[in-house]
């Protein structure tokens, strides 16, 4: 690997190795298919722990003590092609011994009767929609329609991708192992979107269908698993092992996430309107500066934050346009090469006197001359850019999942660590006037708790502001008082909830840490044991 993976990922490759060769012992021995998750908040590095576990997977690792699998074949699927190649570009950047030739993108010239052994393959929703060049001629249901008839299938292709998969699971030197990104998207809902193409294909090529058995075993990699968790542990003959949880404790204190997340959500809806954006604005202006003032007096390259326009699905040129003039207005150093947009339409367009052109979402991140990004879904999953800081959405949010994903695209911090002393440089700010105050109140308390309950300690070092009031010091205040007011020795009261047996350890801890009590857990255990035989002898006798 050329980055040094963190504790915590080199953990969650470990137990993910572990998983991998009992489900593919078990796939060889018995037939068994089997699935589990990795979940980790975003921002975690899973791209990373993915290269990680990858390079094992094909070529061994002494330290995880993992021998490779010489029939190891690995299908990465995603519902989109953009975040599928931002995904391809970072493994070659994170691995040491995966290139170009072992990450294969899958074209519809693919022409191979299955794929090889030690290479990962990209495939995405559509590459498998019924109206693919690499799906043409195939009866998911029955046979193979090219049996009958091998004139249906175009260019000559002698294997539909189906036709791929089965041949490459029923090899017995091959291990298919099928790795499914943004795992929470495709299994379904309660809503019609259960019945969707994509939550069909991403199914049949989880459970198999027609003469394609079901793919051996499957990784899902998410930030939020719970629906592909509760898919699988309803999937018919599909046993579970189980799943890699990473502690966002963890990720938090090794600095590659903001502190700060501020989120703005108005008590009352309005149109599309021009103070949030004016509102926006100056924050991207005051991190700007302080981001320049950080970078020129540690001497470091530039870094250039962005700022997000977030707008409906069809949203009206006027709207747009007169949100830039807004932008425009108040930052004065602003040009119109520093404007750009991520829409499907993949051309530039006119937003009444404004030109936007077109980029690609993954290449956002690189591009610094980027500061203003209009977009519409293409920021909600998968897309990664650090140096985003500032957003405002006018698009209506309900769904926890979906705001919890958007919110993870804002709290990678640029330099991959924490910034002393500049609480601007650990905060990112988000403006969303339509979106459900209660479903962002509950996602706020996921990502201060993580798995903890409301009421309990949370993830430490981690705030989520709604609605924050600044504070300001008192200006007739003399500054030796202010000078005095710091000094003052202060202690964090320990929560009403809190429970008294946890503070106490937690307590013990501290000391012994701090070498003000040897033993300090002894000491304290030793106590609890006295008072427990205390209050045995007083009830139980």
């Amino acid at each position: 690997m050329k980055f040094t993976l963190k504790d915590y990922q080199r953990e969650a490759v470990h137990d993910s190795l572990k998983n991998l060769v009992k489900a593919r012992k078990r796939w060889h021995e018995d037939g068994d298919v089997h699935a589990f998750s990795l979940t980790a908040t975003t921002g975690a590095g899973k791209t990373v722990m993915a290269a990680a576990a990858f390079e094992a997977l094909f070529y061994g690792d002494d330290e995880f003590d993992f021998e490779a699998d010489p029939g190891a074949v690995v299908i990465w699927f995603s519902d989109d092609p953009s975040l599928n190649e931002q995904t391809r570009f970072r493994l070659m950047e994170a691995a040491d011994k995966l290139n170009h030739t072992d990450l294969v993108v899958v074209e519809n010239t693919f022409s191979l009767d299955k794929f090889e052994a030690g290479k990962v393959y990209f495939l995405n929703t559509q590459k498998l929609s019924k109206n693919s060049l690499l799906v043409r001629g195939y009866d998911p249901d029955g046979s193979s329609q090219s049996d009958l008839f091998p004139e249906t299938r175009p260019d000559l292709r002698s294997h539909t991708i189906w036709e791929v998969i089965r041949n490459t699971i029923e090899d017995p030197n091959l291990t298919l192992y099928l790795v499914q990104d943004e795992a929470h998207r495709g299994m379904g809902t309660k809503s019609k979107a259960a019945q969707s193409d994509k939550s069909t294909i991403i199914k049949r090529l989880i459970n198999g269908s027609g003469s394609v058995p079901a793919i051996p075993v499957v990784w899902g990699i998410s930030a939020t698993v719970e629906r592909f968790n509760q898919a699988m542990s309803v999937a018919q003959g599909r046993s579970t092992l189980p799943n890699v949880e990473v502690d966002p404790s963890k990720v938090q204190e090794s600095g590659l996430l903001k502190d700060t997340i501020i989120l703005d959500v108005p008590d009352e809806s309005g149109l599309f309107d021009t103070v949030l954006v004016r509102r926006a604005t100056d924050k991207i202006i005051e991190s700007s500066k302080a981001w320049k003032d950080y970078t020129d007096a540690e001497g470091l390259a530039p870094m250039l934050p962005l700022m997000i326009l977030q707008v409906p699905n069809k949203p009206k040129p006027e709207d747009v346009s007169r949100a830039l003039d807004t932008i425009f207005e108040r930052w004065s150093d602003l040009k119109s090469v520093n404007i750009a947009h991520v829409f499907g339409e993949r051309k530039t367009l006119n937003f009444g006197h404004h030109t936007v052109y077109y980029t690609q979402p993954e290449r956002v991140q690189d591009d610094s001359e980027i500061r203003v990004l209009i977009a519409k879904d293409a920021i909600s999953t998968g897309w990664d850019c650090p140096r985003a800081e500032v957003m405002v959405s006018f698009r209506p949010a309900k769904d926890q999942t979906h705001i919890t994903q958007l919110l993870g695209r804002m709290v990678r911090t640029p330099l991959a660590r924490r910034i002393p002393g500049n609480d601007r440089l650990n905060a990112v700010d988000c403006m969303l006037p339509f979106f459900d105050k209660k479903s962002v109140e509950s996602v706020a308390n996921s990502l201060m708790h993580g798995s903890f309950s409301e009421g309990e300690s949370g993830i430490k070092g981690r705030r989520v502001l709604i609605n924050p009031v600044t504070i300001e010091p008192n200006e007739t205040v003399a500054e030796d008082i202010w000078s005095v007011f710091a000094e003052m020795p202060s202690q964090t009261l320990p929560q009403k909830i809190a429970k008294p047996i946890k503070r106490l350890t937690a307590l013990a801890h501290e000391l012994a840490q701090d070498g003000l009590l040897s033993n300090a857990g002894k000491v304290a255990h030793a106590e609890m044991h006295v008072s427990l035989r205390q209050r045995s002898s007083t009830y139980f006798n």
